[in-house]
């Protein structure tokens, strides 16, 4: 008997995607994926060295990642067993899907916003429902209390900030969320460094609240760390739907080493942070460009101008920044991650030539 033809066996769902891609061209500056510009600092590059010189690469990694999780536990001032850990954020969005993905069941998300809520929902068959977005990106409290009590979802995502606007909501908006979702709340707080927001010491209050971070942003986005604090239940419950051995052992090696030097972390964030506003204001002086508010480590800009044109012509110079030009809600945006001074330096008289 042959083989049935393909589009029999991949489910509907999943053929409807679209892949998840990143444009790699060549380049010589980076500004696409919100990483870290900088290397880790010496001392801490030093002490990840040996940390993993340490690791026994011929033995699975510890299955718990004990050792992360009660350093993880010190820095956030929760118990271990409130932190579960993936490789990366995207495992975690994933874990929370396939825990709660009762047939019929709906996601719902603010848009625009990180694009692998909606991917990975629609590849699990589940409903995904979207919140348009108010003027200048903002969250529409009655739209949202409204979509929240129609569509009753199994879980909502919220990126705060988000991305790739680079706005925090309004916080008191998203207390009446809360207050209003019967399913689980993921609060993705990806950016937390470098906004300094977080719903984090209001976790006792909402038993159904998910936070969600990663240290890809810090400087190990090659090493793909992501972890979730929430309730100890909660918590236990999506353990259940974690692969074995998911976050390998030179990861959380890596991780460990790197917490125990986070103030060294924390100045290279700060400079990033003056980098933006110092990025923000020289963009918005150039002609046909608008730059939008934003507390992550990127800023989105509208061009005039198609945004393709404007992308190639940066190309072209050998910068390398997100197109976001024909997504809905986003026209004729680009992301721009944040760079060293001299990197965008490089962008900004990249940018005067091209829109010249």
């Amino acid at each position: 008997m042959s083989a049935r033809p393909l589009q029999e066996i991949i489910r509907p769902e999943v053929a409807r995607l679209t892949a998840y891609r990143v444009e790699d061209r060549p380049h010589r500056v980076k500004l696409d994926a919100n990483e870290n510009p900088y290397s880790l600092p010496a001392p801490v590059q030093t002490a990840v060295q040996e940390a993993l010189a340490r690791v026994p690469a011929n033995r699975y990694p510890d299955p718990e990642g004990r050792a992360l999780k009660r350093q993880l536990a010190a820095v956030l001032g929760v118990p271990p067993e409130q932190i579960l850990l993936g490789n990366g954020s995207d495992e975690l969005i994933q874990m929370v899907l396939m825990a709660v993905g009762k047939p019929g069941a709906t996601i719902l998300a603010p848009v625009p916003t990180f694009s692998m809520y909606g991917m990975s929902a629609q590849a699990l068959g589940l409903r995904y429902v979207e919140v348009p977005p108010a003027e200048g990106f903002a969250l529409d409290r009655p739209l949202f209390l409204r979509k929240l009590s129609e569509a009753q979802p199994a879980a909502t995502f919220i990126a705060y900030p988000n991305n790739p606007t680079g706005n925090c909501y309004d916080a008191d908006t998203l207390r009446a969320g809360l207050a209003a979702a019967a399913g689980l709340v993921v609060l993705d707080e990806a950016y937390v460094d470098f906004s300094g927001r977080t719903f984090l010491q209001e976790l006792p209050l909402h038993p159904h609240l998910l936070i969600l971070r990663t240290l890809s942003k810090v400087g190990l986005a090659g090493l793909r760390v992501g972890y979730l604090v929430g309730d100890e239940a909660v918590i236990a419950e999506l353990q259940k739907v974690r692969l074995p051995y998911n976050l390998n052992a030179l990861s959380q090696a890596a991780a460990v080493a790197v917490l125990k030097h986070r103030d060294l972390l924390r100045q290279q964030v700060r400079e990033i942070v003056a980098e933006r506003e110092r990025l923000a204001g020289a963009l918005r002086v150039l002609p046909g460009l608008a730059v939008f508010p934003s507390e992550a480590n990127f800023l989105l800009v509208r061009t005039a101008r198609l945004a393709r044109e404007v992308f190639l012509g940066l190309l072209d110079r050998g910068i390398l920044v997100r197109d976001f030009g024909d997504a809905r809600y986003l026209r004729e945006c680009l992301r721009i991650t944040v760079g060293t001074p001299e990197e965008n330096d490089a962008l900004l008289l990249a940018l005067r030539q091209v829109l010249a």
